[in-house]
């Protein structure tokens, strides 16, 4: 058993900037665009610290999160946002405390869903529902499952936010945040006067990754109540949004 969650209240989730990415058959147009059949699109790699509540303090490596490399096929004729993934994450002492599966799914036509494990058992699933949430004034709506099927989480972001309405690779148009709302019973949320839901945020990544990768980096602040298993499906919410959106771009 792994005890790298189990005492982190905040985390920082970044990716990796993989600069085999870019590919002189691409150029001037380096290939950091999610469409189908630019031949160097690689599997990501996530790196998770612990950190500050305005993330701005790096602290301890908790572990390192990968993107199998199966799927070859699918990962260069399918967009990031459709296509399936295999996620495998190792801490310090070489355990393999998260694995996430998702399957290749087109969110218009069927749920999109994403299972995940933390220690070897089944810790719940990440679902993304079929409907467009932009009809429904959102920019995204995910949905939190535990391993008994009860919603745990509801993640939410509103579409008006400036890192939604502006494309530059300035700090302020780079910051999206999600609200995570707990669903559960007062009494299971183990409530306090002065408890929180949490927030997911994406966050602004240097001038070097905005301009010329696809790499991003994520914030998470969990809820109070948020067990080992909850703080792993929240970490592994991070990553589905990665591919949902910001691979993409």
């Amino acid at each position: 058993m792994t005890e790298g969650l189990k005492f982190v209240k905040c985390a920082l989730l970044q990716q990796e900037n993989d600069p085999l990415e870019y590919c002189v058959c691409t150029l001037p147009i380096p290939s950091n665009i999610g469409i189908p059949l630019f031949p160097c699109e690689l599997p990501n790699n996530f790196k998770l610290f612990q950190s500050n509540e305005t993330f701005s303090q790096l602290g301890m490596k908790i572990m390192d999160i990968e993107e199998e490399e199966n799927h070859k096929l699918m990962r260069t004729i399918c967009c990031p946002s459709l296509r399936p993934l295999t996620i495998t994450s190792r801490d310090f002492y070489n355990n393999i405390p998260i694995q996430a599966e998702r399957k290749f799914a087109i969110p218009f036509i069927q749920k999109n869903e994403m299972k995940v494990k933390y220690d070897g058992e089944y810790a719940g699933k990440i679902v993304q529902e079929q409907c467009c949430t932009f009809m429904k004034g959102m920019f995204h709506q995910l949905f939190i499952y535990d391993s008994n099927e009860y919603l745990i989480y509801e993640i939410t972001a509103n579409l008006k936010q400036k890192g939604l309405l502006c494309f530059l690779p300035f700090q302020s148009c780079n910051s999206i945040k999600y609200s995570i709302i707990d669903k559960r019973p007062a009494e299971e949320q183990l409530i306090s006067e002065n408890y929180t839901n949490g927030q997911i945020e994406h966050l602004f990544f240097g001038w070097s990754n905005e301009l010329c990768s696809k790499a991003d980096q994520y914030g998470i602040k969990f809820p109070d109540s948020a067990s080992e298993k909850d703080k792993a499906l929240l970490i592994m919410c991070c990553i589905f949004i990665d591919y949902l959106w910001f691979e993409n771009f």
